[in-house]
């Protein structure tokens, strides 16, 4: 992308994603939330294969509803004109088709690993990145524009989508009830659209402000071009964090799932989160220091010359990313406990942190790096008083020496990345960073989850009843 794309194609490209994300975090998160938590009893009971045709029904309405939202944008920001019309009925029909695509493929394919079906889930995750990715380059390259490549993806998406969901049809279909036969309000029904949807929709939408609603404000201020800089530079770092915290989410997450739904008491479900911070909230920190010590070698690999100035931006993405992982686990509380009125303050603090310092950094001329400081700022505001809110919701116990270990290692790398940036250097000698680097990681990582009782627990549990 960064070689066929110019920054502020790339820019571009970042503000539709925006708009996708805007979907996925205010408008569905809060229901595939529900359909995760209810996965395995509606498994047991054959109603599954049932349930999600409601749920495709909702997500048509939701890609909808995006797709009038960015043909509306486009075309007013672009101030008019029959062509202006066509780019955005184009971006706009582009964005709706990924929304819906890439919201199946990723709930079907999740739910195969919820279940059990641990290689099927893999085998298709890849199909669908692997088929996208060579769609997308091939568009890029004879088409330069954004929505060329998040077309490309939304083809690959349809492949995993459509993959995943056989698969769950094959192995479901024996003992299934008739979608015909469950009302949407057997679904998703009043009492836990307003208990449960809501509020968390409340809280992933101040989300959304938080992580990704300030690029329209930068694209406005500083031009899309410098966000597309910008958003290279914390994408390396996001793409290094969502890398292992995907790993953890497919691993160790179903197994969480499955635990809280056999726990008889808040004990037992305190018991399984302790076990996940535990195993997890170590390997955060020691990947966190990793990203920002190295993620600056792989920048200049995988990146065109014209990104390169992003590498500053690498290191503030690494201690972004850290508050967010970790302000992901400590939310598990109140989603286990269907309290999600409790994630609301967090996140609303966050973004107002975000925005008010935002426009501060345009009012100061503070430049990109003050805001990038805005955000880190924002990302420990919201994990401390995550902390603090689901401590009294629901403690966790800490294994203190584990995660001793992790802040000191990360620590150590973040000082060192500060006080001794990284020089630009050649292709060979950022490999060899990269290897000696990651090994060492690997390492602490392995230490942290050597003899560790709480990974033991968390495996124990069966996936599936039959």
């Amino acid at each position: 992308m960064t070689t066929v794309l110019a920054p502020s194609d790339y820019g571009q490209w970042v503000l539709l994603v925006a708009f996708q994300t805007f979907c996925g975090l205010f408008l569905i998160n809060p229901v595939d939330q529900h359909v995760f938590r209810h996965a395995h009893a509606w498994w047991d009971d054959g109603t599954l294969m049932g349930h999600l045709a409601k749920f495709d029904g909702f997500i048509r309405l939701v890609s909808l509803f995006i797709t009038v939202a960015v043909v509306l944008w486009s075309y007013y920001r672009s101030s008019g004109g029959g062509s202006n019309l066509a780019l955005g009925l184009g971006e706009g029909v582009t964005v709706g088709i990924i929304v819906y695509l890439g919201t199946l493929s990723t709930v079907f394919s999740t739910l195969l690993n919820v279940l059990g079906f641990r290689v099927q889930s893999v085998i298709w995750v890849i199909v669908s990145t692997l088929v996208g990715l060579i769609c997308s380059t091939l568009l890029v390259a004879e088409y330069s524009h954004a929505i060329s490549w998040i077309f490309g993806q939304a083809v690959g998406a349809a492949v995993g989508a459509l993959g995943a969901w056989r698969t769950l049809f094959r192995h479901s279909k024996k003992n299934s009830v008739d979608s015909q036969h469950i009302a949407f309000t057997d679904f998703l029904n009043r009492a836990t659209v307003l208990s449960f949807c809501l509020p968390l929709a409340a809280a992933t939408g101040f989300m959304w402000l938080q992580n990704t609603g300030y690029r329209f404000w930068v694209g406005g201020v500083w031009g899309v071009a410098e966000l597309g800089i910008l958003a290279v530079g914390l994408g390396v770092s996001a793409q290094l964090s969502g890398l292992i915290e995907s790993l953890a989410m497919q691993f160790l997450y179903p197994y969480l799932a499955r635990c809280i739904s056999n726990a008889k008491s808040d004990a037992q479900t305190g018991s399984a989160l302790s076990d996940l911070m535990n195993v997890l909230a170590p390997i955060y920190a020691i990947w966190a220091g990793f990203n920002a010590v190295c993620a600056a070698a792989l920048l200049e690999i995988l990146t065109d010359t014209r990104y390169h100035v992003a590498a500053p931006f690498v290191i503030f993405g690494a201690m972004i990313e850290f508050t967010r992982c970790t302000t992901n686990l400590w939310s598990n509380a109140a989603r286990a406990m269907r309290r999600t009125k409790g994630l609301i303050y967090p996140y609303g603090l966050g973004a107002a942190v975000v925005w008010l310092g935002a426009i501060a950094a345009a009012h100061f001329e503070m430049g990109l790096s003050g805001l990038s400081a805005v955000l880190v700022i924002a990302g420990l505001v919201t994990c401390g008083s995550m902390i603090v809110l689901m401590q009294r919701l629901l403690p966790i116990s800490i294994d203190v020496p584990r995660l001793a270990l992790g802040m000191t290692v990360m620590g150590a790398c973040f000082a060192a990345a500060l006080v001794t940036p990284m020089q630009t250097m050649g292709l060979y000698q950022n490999l060899a960073l990269l290897l000696l680097g990651g090994t060492v990681a690997s390492l602490l990582m392995a230490a942290t989850l050597w003899r560790n009782h709480a990974l033991t627990r968390l495996l124990s549990v069966s996936l599936r009843s039959n």
